[in-house]
């Protein structure tokens, strides 16, 4: 969901065609995201099974624990590591090369340690 849409509906007047095309977009944006988060919880179970699939899902990154938080900005980088899972490289060699790249972890605002991981 675009900030744009959100801002748009809050100060569009109610029944203005403003506001019925802002709330359009919302809920388009909002429908967008529940298929992406149930698409990616089932194919977690199909691949994992019902109990292990969430925990599978939610297992902490290994590029994160090395690196710090991807954060917003770091999302950009996924198709990167998807490629390298894609690729067979096993979570030791993925930790043991971002431990290389990464010897140490942004402090503050910015590093996982302090506020948690992105995920």
């Amino acid at each position: 969901m675009s900030l744009a849409s959100d801002i748009t509906y809050r100060k569009a007047p109610d029944g203005s065609v403003r506001k019925v095309e802002a709330q359009k977009q919302v809920m388009e944006a909002m429908s967008h995201r529940m298929h992406v988060d149930n698409s990616i919880l089932l194919i977690g179970k199909l691949l994992f099974g019902v109990e292990r699939g969430p925990e599978v899902l939610n297992t902490v990154r290994t590029f994160e624990t090395h690196c710090g938080s991807l954060a917003q900005y770091g999302m950009k980088h996924m198709r990167s590591l998807v490629n390298i899972c894609n690729a067979g490289i096993e979570t030791e060699k993925m930790g043991e090369a971002s431990a290389q790249a990464c010897f140490n972890i942004p402090s503050g605002h910015w590093g996982s340690l302090g506020k948690g991981f992105s995920a």
